[in-house]
């Protein structure tokens, strides 16, 4: 009897387990929307970039060494780092004592030489008035022929000598000269408009020009920069003058610079064992944003579509069919027809509408809680 009441328990209470299960399998489950599991974007207008990336260096359009001509002690350093100069502006003073010395010296060799012309040209006269009267009275047999010949021998002694001194006085004149320049070498002055860049001496600096021209200071013409962009060799080949880009600097990356390509450098360099090209372009700076060394983010355009639909580019598949929620949440696939393909976006040409939402991946495997992809109309330089 008790095991018979036991037993009736048992089943009664699996029983109840069983009801309660099936009724939360039937009415307490929530219910899943399988839309909620993708991650979608919509079709929407925007611009779509074929582009090339690199990383480049800021340098300034034209630089100049200004060096030193003359040696000597610096006596004076007009100019500070940064520095704005026009061309012709005094940059700096050698000592100039040594060249002073060698054109006073030469200046004072030319008078010498003038003086003793003078004389020459006194006793060139001279022998020309003896020439003259010995041949006077060599007409009334008044001299012997011997007189005559040794006053016009004395003629053309008196005349060469004033070559010759004339010579010398031209090797003067131009040490005089060589002098002046070496003397005005000691002032050094801008070759051209610019920034000084940089200044490799000091005041009190003693500097030897003898071998070679050292260096003062650097001068930088940076109304213009130029980029030297550093492109890999498998991207090069779509590189040609006048091909689009822009940049940015990482002081300022929202400010997007315009330019064109000027040329690309025939000889590569290799960086760790990878095989670069530059790709070099100008542009203005009037407003100084962009300074020596500077790191650019470069983005080179080698096609372009502007206003066009777009979608992500991880919706397409292979086939070029992508999968398509429609406005009861159902998912289906549909072929597209595409132009161009970025980097991020691509463009629609027909099979979709602006609006309709594409599948570009599954929240379940991403990680994500749904919603749309975040897509860029027009791809920063990176």
């Amino acid at each position: 009897m008790l095991r018979s009441i036991f037993r009736s328990r048992i089943a009664l209470c699996l029983l109840l387990i069983v009801i309660a299960g099936g009724g939360y399998y039937f009415f307490g489950r929530e219910k899943v929307d399988p839309t909620s599991q993708v991650i979608s974007s919509p079709v929407k207008r925007g611009d779509v970039e074929v582009t090339v990336l690199a990383t480049g260096k800021v340098e300034a359009a034209k630089t100049v060494d200004v060096g030193a001509q003359a040696s000597g002690q610096i006596q004076r350093l007009l100019v500070k780092l940064g520095d704005r100069v026009k061309k012709g502006d005094l940059l700096a003073e050698i000592d100039p004592s040594v060249s002073q010395n060698d054109f006073d010296e030469a200046q004072m060799s030319i008078e010498g030489l003038e003086a003793q012309r003078t004389i020459k040209q006194l006793a060139l006269d001279d022998a020309q008035k003896e020439l003259a009267r010995q041949k006077t009275m060599m007409e009334g047999d008044a001299t012997p022929r011997k007189e005559l010949e040794s006053a016009a021998n004395a003629v053309k002694m008196r005349e060469a000598e004033i070559k010759q001194l004339a010579a010398q006085l031209r090797q003067a004149q131009i040490k005089l000269a060589t002098a002046k320049t070496n003397l005005g070498f000691t002032r050094i002055l801008a070759p051209m408009d610019g920034i000084v860049a940089s200044i490799a001496v000091k005041e009190g600096q003693t500097v030897n020009a003898i071998q070679s021209a050292p260096t003062i200071l650097t001068l930088a013409d940076m109304d213009t920069m130029k980029i030297q962009a550093q492109v890999a060799e498998a991207d090069v080949v779509r590189l040609k003058v006048g091909t689009p880009l822009y940049f940015s600097v990482l002081g300022a990356p929202e400010t997007r610079i315009n330019a064109v390509v000027a040329g690309v450098e025939p000889t590569p360099q290799v960086i760790n064992n990878a095989i670069f090209y530059n790709a070099h372009f100008f542009v203005p700076n009037l407003k100084g944003l962009l300074r020596l060394q500077m790191t650019a983010q470069v983005t080179f355009i080698l096609a372009e579509a502007r206003n066009v639909l777009t979608i992500p580019v991880g919706a397409i598949n292979s086939k070029n069919q992508v999968k398509v929620i429609d406005a009861k949440g159902q998912i289906s696939e549909r072929k597209v027809e595409l132009g161009l393909r970025g980097n991020i976006v691509a463009e629609v040409k027909s099979g979709l509408k602006e609006g309709e939402k594409v599948v570009i991946g599954s929240a379940m495997n991403s990680g994500a809680d749904g919603g749309e992809a975040k897509t860029s109309k027009r791809p920063g330089p990176r």
